[in-house]
């Protein structure tokens, strides 16, 4: 029985970084064409982040995989995996400054239109699809690495949604504030990313990386 739970957990995890990485690849491959044709680099930039992201994907299946044959090194394969995952959010915000801040000090020309609003209101369906499935089946099989994933893809939803929001007020006022917007995302992306490295800086009581995930359903520390 205990196998078997194991393998069902084991499992779950490595289709969910699977599922991880097609979705992202997919939604990097759209928004990289939108975003070009658009010469928006919040698109082009928040398309980076999607490929950057199937690479999350990628860490947790062969972290999975570690784990099974090493089953006494779970706990610390997951550990590194989280903080490995976490440092990738940490990464996005500061490119997304970077990027910002770029922007502000040499603004581009750029060209929305119907086509770029249908094209982001997907993308935000289908990240918060995946983030609201990451993060059950985290909570379900007490697993970190998938809970952390989770957060990684619900930050990409809320990237996704300043940039339709920046291109509402630009269809509709002419102001081009993404960068603007972006810094303030970006300032919420690296909070949680220290969070899942540094969990007392989070306010939430039970913290993904203070869940002692590595415990099986039969209540044995792997």
């Amino acid at each position: 029985m205990k196998a078997t739970k194991k393998n069902v957990r084991s499992k779950t995890i490595i289709r969910a970084g699977a599922l991880f990485i097609a979705t992202n690849f997919l939604l990097g491959i759209i928004n990289i064409a939108i975003g070009i044709f658009s010469n928006s680099i919040a698109i082009v930039s928040d398309a980076a982040h999607s490929f950057i992201d199937a690479i999350s994907g990628l860490i947790i299946i062969v972290s999975e995989r570690l784990a099974i044959h090493k089953s006494d090194y779970r706990k610390k394969i997951e550990r590194i995996t989280t903080i490995i995952i976490a440092l990738i959010i940490i990464i996005t915000g500061i490119q997304i400054i970077i990027e910002s801040i770029e922007k502000i000090a040499d603004p581009t020309w750029i060209e929305y239109d119907t086509h770029t609003l249908i094209v982001l209101t997907i993308s935000i369906a289908l990240k918060l699809t995946l983030a609201v499935y990451l993060k059950k089946q985290g909570h379900i099989h007490k697993s970190s690495v998938l809970t952390a994933s989770g957060a990684e893809t619900l930050n990409d939803t809320w990237i996704s949604v300043a940039v339709l929001a920046s291109v509402l007020i630009y269809l509709i006022w002419h102001l081009d504030i993404e960068a603007y917007i972006g810094l303030v995302v970006a300032a919420l992306v690296i909070k949680v990313g220290l969070e899942f490295i540094f969990p007392h800086l989070s306010r939430h009581h039970h913290h993904p990386l203070e869940q002692n995930p590595d415990h099986d359903h039969c209540g044995k520390t792997l």
